[in-house]
């Protein structure tokens, strides 16, 4: 009897073992699937350099002269004085044979702009040493760089009878300068405004009648002053300064 009950116990436990067992066969296993994220790109950034702030033009010193020898693309020389006092300017460029300008006016700044009586232009600006900038005379452009230059080199010019010489003398006394006989009057100027004549047939018509040639050599003296000739006659040039006017 105590055997029946052995097996019987045994055979109970066996079902329930294999119950269990089925189960866990029948069971399903859901596989979690973990999603990464791949990370964002982060955004381009693109720097970009602030543009160079456009050159500022130096004070000018309270006084003081500049001088340049230059030439246009074609080869055509030109010396160019420029004197500055306070805010007056005044400017002499010539080519020693037949061709000047004078140039009257202010700078603001240490920048100079300004016209000529015959329409000629001389802008530039002071970039703390030199004068830089270009002139341009009958339509043709001459750049330049015009350092300072020590007394008693600069701008020189005398009047005789209605005759002007005007020299621009450089620091080693070498001088380059021209004579204006006339041949241009009030009359011309007063025609070329009731025409208004473009800057073309002013050349032709009133610029280009003047009558010009070399001027005589100018001498500096001992004393800082200077002589020279004008037809035969001797004259004592000035020396000119920013604020000198015709």
């Amino acid at each position: 009897m105590k055997k029946l009950i052995r097996i019987l116990l045994l055979s109970v436990v066996a079902l329930l073992a294999f119950g269990a067992l089925s189960a866990c066969s029948s069971g399903t296993s859901t596989e979690s699937t973990e999603t990464t994220e791949s990370p964002q790109a982060s955004p381009t950034t693109t720097e970009t350099s602030a543009a160079p702030a456009e050159a500022t033009a130096a004070p000018f010193p309270q006084s003081a002269k500049y001088i340049a020898d230059t030439k246009s693309a074609e080869g055509q020389p030109m010396v160019i004085g420029i004197a500055v006092d306070g805010a007056d300017v005044a400017a002499y460029a010539c080519n020693g044979v037949d061709d000047e300008a004078w140039f009257f006016g202010t700078q603001n700044d240490g920048k100079i702009d300004i016209k000529s009586r015959f329409r000629d232009t001389l802008t530039a600006e002071f970039n703390g040493t030199d004068v830089v900038g270009d002139v341009v005379m009958n339509g043709i452009t001459y750049k330049f760089s015009a350092p300072s230059v020590p007394a008693p080199a600069g701008m020189y010019t005398a009047e005789l009878e209605g005759v002007r010489a005007s020299w621009v003398v450089r620091p080693d006394g070498s001088a380059t300068g021209v004579q204006f006989n006339g041949g241009v009057s009030g009359r011309d100027f007063e025609q070329a405004e009731l025409q208004q004549l473009n800057d073309q047939q002013f050349r032709n018509s009133v610029r280009n009648k003047r009558i010009l040639q070399q001027a005589q050599q100018i001498e500096l003296l001992a004393n800082r002053s200077a002589r020279s000739t004008i037809n035969g006659h001797e004259v004592t040039p000035i020396l000119v300064n920013g604020n000198f006017r015709l």
